[in-house]
């Protein structure tokens, strides 16, 4: 953890001295969550649903790793999601081995930090 904020606080430095813009909230997040934790991370989702395509942005924003599983087409995807939960509805994420039914921003970031 150490290293990993000594590597930050030069990341920063250089692109402040470069004259670059300084890294944004979200980009410290994403190089956290990259450096400090490996994330397990799957999607239950539809093409047509606007919530899993939120969820996958949320994951793609943070640099997160994951498994994405159309239940439309692919039936063993859709066994799996509904062994997983009985709900009909999409997006299920699990991350690190915790269900999260629907999209929910609060819900995966605290999944995330455990």
């Amino acid at each position: 953890m150490r290293k990993t904020i000594m590597m930050f606080a030069m990341l920063v430095g250089l692109t402040m001295v470069m004259g670059m813009s300084p890294l944004t909230t979200s980009d410290v997040e994403a190089k956290i969550y990259r450096n400090v934790k490996r994330h397990k991370v799957e999607l239950y989702v539809t093409s047509w649903c606007p919530y899993c395509k939120k969820a996958k942005e949320f994951f793609d924003q943070r640099g997160i790793a994951y498994s994405v599983y159309d239940i439309e087409h692919d039936p063993a995807a859709a066994r799996r999601k509904s062994q997983l939960d009985t709900g009909r509805g999409v997006p299920l994420a699990v991350i690190n081995g915790i269900k999260i039914s629907g999209w929910s921003q609060q819900a995966y970031q605290a999944a995330l930090e455990q």
